[in-house]
């Protein structure tokens, strides 16, 4: 395949339908992602271009149709708007709320950088505030009130927002079903992030809503035991985790963790969907009992706070650039100047999720018990599983030449969103490796001195 032409840069801001491009941030797998402003009502949004190529493929214009009869229905404080799916000029788009804030994950990321553990009462608000958006899709109808039977099926701390105002949204639905939906994800694709997907979507079984409550279940899980979970490794062990976990309480890792929260985790991650909370409205009341006795004065202003303290310096860089936006025409500063990964908004990469390719008819096998290895010798189970980028169901390749690393296959605005707070972990990690290496250095120093004086000393007596 030949391989397209790099689009040309913006020379100046550039109308779009009823949208101004002010600035192209990047590009994903699935097409070019701008900073825009939309003229009326004006207001500051993200527009994501197709890739022509794409457009010539039926599967995805099916999808794609599919998704913009969905996600128009979706209209909460708790859930990132989608403005818009169409197509100005023959060119699919789609036009995203701009969340001025950060990802849930990039605040952990932020937050351990700094020595700090995220305070009890802000995880039981963010989980609130998580199921209600939450239960709002799931109970979302279509235009004649119709159930859409909605489930995220990708729910992560990446894909939940935290606004520098306090507000947690959920964004991207871009792998969600809906009945709604006439293309439905293929078989051979499993849609998702691995350590955060329920047992029965790895193992390719029918999923509800109460896929989603465990999906929120581990994002909770890992923000109250303040523990990361792998997110690299073999696909295949990975999936194979997915499909059969294994979970021990958060108060494991942190005594201190009341044993309501226990409770509550340990229900929402139950292997069997009928044995968690039915619903995520269930699970949102057991977090406000919780938070009641523990933390009755945390609010959303408590989480805008953290937000602010902690990214002081983007959102003042955010307030400039929005502000240039924003003006009655956006500034030759904006127009020329480069917008780092560090204040592309998280919906930059909306509607762009990992995958696991897979035959058909293949599911990961549990892992056998020691006894059973004793009694019957099983051979390790061999399968080939492939990592892509996924969008709307179908894997968007990159340009990139394929070297058997899914991190060489990724877009770079992907890798630079990513990858971005990696360098910010950086001094702590230095300085952690320094002083290991001073604490060995002097045990070091030490016995080498130890060694001279007893060998002096041995020496003399002979």
């Amino acid at each position: 395949m030949a391989k397209p032409q790099e689009p040309e840069p913006l020379r100046g801001p550039v109308r779009f339908g009823p949208y101004t491009l002010a600035r192209r941030i990047g590009a994903g797998g699935m097409g070019e992602v701008f900073l825009a402003r939309e003229e009326s009502p004006r207001r500051a949004c993200v527009v994501k271009k197709v890739l022509p190529r794409l457009m010539e493929n039926k599967q995805f214009l099916g999808r794609f149709r599919d998704e913009a009869r969905v996600v128009v229905h979706l209209k909460h404080a708790n859930i990132a708007r989608v403005y818009a799916m169409g197509e100005v000029e023959g060119q699919l788009y789609l036009a995203m709320e701009y969340v001025q804030g950060k990802t849930l994950s990039r605040l952990a990321w932020r937050l351990r950088q700094r020595g700090q553990v995220m305070p009890l009462g802000i995880v039981l608000q963010i989980g609130l505030r998580l199921c209600e958006g939450l239960a709002y899709a799931h109970d979302a109808k279509d235009g004649a009130g119709g159930p859409l039977h909605l489930v995220h099926r990708d729910l992560s701390p990446a894909n939940v927002c935290i606004s520098y105002d306090g507000e947690v949204k959920i964004i991207d639905f871009g792998a969600s079903q809906s009945t709604l939906k006439e293309q439905q994800t293929a078989p051979r694709v499993v849609i998702g992030n691995l350590t955060y997907m329920s047992p029965e979507q790895a193992r390719k079984k029918f999923v509800d809503r109460r896929a989603d409550v465990y999906s929120a279940g581990v994002v909770l899980w890992e923000l109250f035991s303040w523990q990361t979970l792998p997110q690299k490794g073999e696909p295949l062990e990975r999936w194979r985790r997915a499909a059969y976990p294994k979970w021990e309480p958060p108060s494991s890792v942190r005594p201190e963790l009341p044993q309501a929260v226990d409770a509550l985790l340990m229900r929402a991650l139950e292997i069997e969907p009928g044995q968690r909370f039915p619903d995520a409205a269930a699970m949102r009341a057991e977090l406000a009992r919780i938070k009641a006795k523990v933390a009755p004065g945390v609010g959303d202003a408590d989480v805008a706070r953290l937000m602010r303290e902690v990214f002081a310096g983007e959102k003042a860089a955010e307030d400039a650039v929005l502000a240039q936006l924003l003006g009655k025409d956006p500034s030759r500063t904006l127009r020329e100047q480069a917008i780092p990964a560090g204040l592309a908004p998280p919906t930059a990469l909306a509607f762009e999720h990992s995958g696991l390719e897979a035959s058909e008819d293949y599911v990961p096998e549990e892992e056998p018990t020691n006894a059973a290895r004793a009694s019957r010798p099983v051979s390790p189970q061999r399968h080939e599983t492939r990592e892509a980028r996924v969008s709307f169901g179908l894997e968007v390749a990159t340009d990139e030449p394929e070297v058997g690393m899914v991190e060489a296959r990724k877009p770079p605005l992907v890798r630079a969103l990513e990858e971005e707070e990696e360098p910010n972990l950086t001094p702590i990690v230095k300085h952690e490796e320094a002083a290991r290496r001073r604490l060995w250095l002097a045990v070091g120093l030490f016995l080498g001195a130890c060694a001279l004086g007893f060998g002096a000393v041995w020496l003399l007596a002979s």
